[in-house]
């Protein structure tokens, strides 16, 4: 099969699978979808999310969290990465800059996750800093 062949191929089983979903069950994983992000993108964020946990709550990063190599494919700054202070919404933007290339809604993308029972207590933080950045 051709390469052009194969990626309308794609294209239209991408279709065929965001029908599938449930959107409410599994709105991050259709923003996802729909932003066209990589798995090693997914992973790196879903990484730094718990890196981010443990920082909310004072406690020491899990071994689990730190993977040195993966962030630093995107240029994250380790040393303020794995820092002892609570994160800061600017150095989430930042974060979010650098490993996925785009602009979107952080709003919407926390709450995707928040939805999905992804780091909620990550999501209302940041949330609830947003809320207080827009006022």
């Amino acid at each position: 099969m051709d390469v052009v062949k194969e990626v309308k191929l794609l294209k239209y089983q991408m279709s065929l699978m965001k029908h599938m979903i449930n959107v409410v069950e599994h709105p991050f994983f259709m923003f996802v979808i729909d932003h066209e992000f990589e798995e090693n993108q997914v992973k790196v964020f879903l990484k730094i999310l718990g890196v981010f946990s443990c920082r909310i709550k004072g406690e020491e990063i899990f071994e689990w969290y730190q993977n040195d190599q993966l962030f630093s494919q995107f240029n994250l700054p380790l040393d303020k990465l794995y820092a002892s202070e609570q994160p800061t919404l600017e150095e989430l933007k930042s974060v979010v800059a650098k490993i996925f290339y785009q602009e979107f809604e952080l709003e919407y993308l926390l709450y995707s996750l928040k939805k999905q029972c992804i780091q909620m207590e990550v999501c209302d933080f940041f949330l609830q800093r947003l809320k207080i950045d827009l006022k």
